[in-house]
C-alpha cells in the first residue's frame, strides 16, 4: 500500500555513547557517537533524546548541527542521559562498514556496473576494469606487464563458446585459429602450417640507389626508370628469405649494380634482361650480416 507523504527510509536505531559525564549545569553543546565515532543525526526529529528519564522535544529542548547536540537548557550535573539515533536518518557512518568487513554473500549477485563505471587496482589506480559502452577493456597504465596464469590452457574463445580463437596448451603448444579451424601451431620442432602462407609484396621506390628495409616485407618489387644501384639492405634479419621482382620500364635498356652485400653465383651479379617491360627475379636468403645469397631468374614470362 503506498505511503502518504514521504516514504520511510529502512536503516538501523543506535544507541548513543553516554555523555552525561559532562553535564555540569552550564555547558549546552555536546558531541554525539555511537561506539566512540561520531554520528550526525540528520535532524533533531531523527534522534530520541532522554534527561533524568525525560524524554525531550525536539527542536525546543534541543537542536542539532552535525554531530553536535545543543540544549536549550544546560543539563544540570548528575542528570542520566539516554538517546537513540533513529534509522530512518541519512548518516554516512551508517552505510560506512569497517575495513575488511564486507564478504561477497553481502554484495549482489550479479553484481552490475553501469557502462564507463571502473574497478581500480593498485596504490594509485594504475589497472582497470571497465566497459565504455561498447568495448570492455581490462587495462594496465604504469608500464607493468598484464599477466594471464593458470595450471591449464589458456583459451580465448567467442562470447557463446562455440568457437576457439587462441589456444595456449599446458606444456604444449599455442593453436591460432580462423573461423574455429586450426590453421597455425607450434610444435616441439618449430611450427605446423594447415593451408596456404601469403607474404605481402611491397613496392620500393624507385631512385638512383635503392635500399631495400627488410623489416617492411619478405618480397619486394620495383620498375627501374634508369639506371640503377641497389645499395646494402636496412634491417637485415638472419634467414630471412624472399624474392625482389626487378621490371623495365617501358624504355627499357635499364642496368643495376649491386652492393657486395648481394652474393651471386660465381660472385659475378647478372646483366639485368633489358627488353622493355621484362621482369627478372632475385630470390634470396640472408645468411649473415651483409652475406645475402641470391639466385637469378631472368626474363621471367
Amino acid at each position: 500500500m503506498p505511503y502518504v507523504g514521504p516514504q520511510p527510509k529502512l536503516g538501523r536505531n543506535r544507541e548513543v555513547d553516554d555523555i552525561s559525564s559532562g553535564f555540569n549545569g552550564s555547558t549546552t553543546a555536546f558531541t554525539l557517537a555511537v561506539s566512540g565515532s561520531n554520528v550526525s543525526p540528520g535532524t533533531a526529529n531523527d534522534i530520541y533524546v532522554s534527561l533524568g528519564g525525560v524524554i525531550q522535544n525536539p527542536n525546543q529542548d534541543f537542536t542539532i548541527a552535525g554531530s553536535t547536540i545543543t540544549f536549550t537548557t544546560a543539563p544540570a550535573s548528575g542528570l542520566s542521559f539516554f538517546a537513540v539515533v533513529l534509522g530512518q536518518s541519512i548518516d554516512s557512518s551508517v552505510v560506512t562498514p569497517a575495513d575488511g568487513s564486507v564478504t561477497g554473500t553481502k554484495l549482489s549477485n550479479p553484481l552490475d556496473l553501469s557502462d564507463n563505471h571502473k574497478i581500480r587496482f593498485g596504490t594509485n589506480a594504475d589497472s582497470e576494469v571497465f566497459h565504455d559502452g561498447t568495448d570492455f577493456f581490462i587495462r594496465e597504465q604504469d608500464g607493468g606487464q598484464l599477466l594471464f596464469r593458470a595450471d591449464g590452457n589458456h583459451v580465448f574463445t567467442n562470447s557463446a563458446g562455440s568457437e576457439v580463437r587462441i589456444l595456449t596448451a599446458n606444456n604444449g603448444g599455442v593453436d591460432l585459429y580462423h573461423d574455429n579451424v586450426k590453421k597455425f601451431e607450434t610444435e616441439s620442432g618449430g611450427v605446423s602450417l594447415t593451408g596456404g602462407a601469403a607474404a605481402n609484396i611491397t613496392a620500393l621506390s624507385d631512385g638512383a640507389t635503392i635500399t631495400i628495409d627488410m623489416a617492411t616485407a619478405c618480397h619486394h618489387s620495383v620498375t627501374l626508370g634508369g639506371n640503377r644501384t641497389f645499395a646494402a639492405p636496412s634491417n637485415q634479419a638472419v634467414g630471412q628469405a624472399g624474392s625482389i621482382f626487378i621490371t623495365q620500364d617501358g624504355t627499357g635498356s635499364r642496368t643495376a649494380a649491386f652492393n657486395s652485400a648481394f652474393k651471386f653465383v660465381g660472385g659475378t651479379a647478372p646483366t639485368l634482361t633489358t627488353t622493355a617491360s621484362a621482369t627478372d627475379r632475385i630470390d634470396y636468403i640472408i645468411k649473415s650480416s651483409n652475406v645475402i645469397h641470391c639466385a637469378v631468374s631472368l626474363d621471367v614470362k
